[in-house]
């Protein structure tokens, strides 16, 4: 499977989608004026992925601030990785949040209660 790279801007976010390494991370800030069309290959990849997952999956959000229409992606990634654990493989959220970001760190927590899959909020520091 291809690795998926996109090099984030102040606009988009950093993604790295990496199976062989076990890398999944989503980080800083998304703002995409069209984020279904933006975000649209990374869910394809993860569809992808879910038909010959790794045996753990770990996942990695650090954002620094996203849109409404980015946090409905989000929440399709989360929903796919969910759907993933339901099937029986192991899937963990590593969502990370500067200590300082209450907002994020808010966000963190509703998405771990819109999704049935072991969610870590946790701070980092800058």
């Amino acid at each position: 499977m291809n690795v998926l790279k996109i090099s984030g801007t102040s606009q988009y976010p950093t993604v790295l989608l990496d199976k062989a390494a076990g890398k999944f991370e989503f980080s800083g800030n998304s703002l995409p004026e069209d984020a279904a069309k933006f975000y649209a290959p990374i869910i394809n990849w993860i569809e992808e992925y879910v038909t010959a997952p790794n045996a753990d999956t770990v996942v990695l959000f650090k954002m620094e601030y996203y849109n409404t229409p980015s946090s409905k992606q989000i929440y399709l990634i989360l929903k796919r990785f969910e759907a993933l654990a339901a099937s029986g493989y192991k899937v963990e959220v590593h969502w990370l949040y500067s200590e300082d970001d209450v907002d994020i760190k808010d966000s963190g927590r509703n998405f771990s209660g819109q999704v049935k899959l072991p969610f870590k909020v946790e701070p980092y520091s800058d």
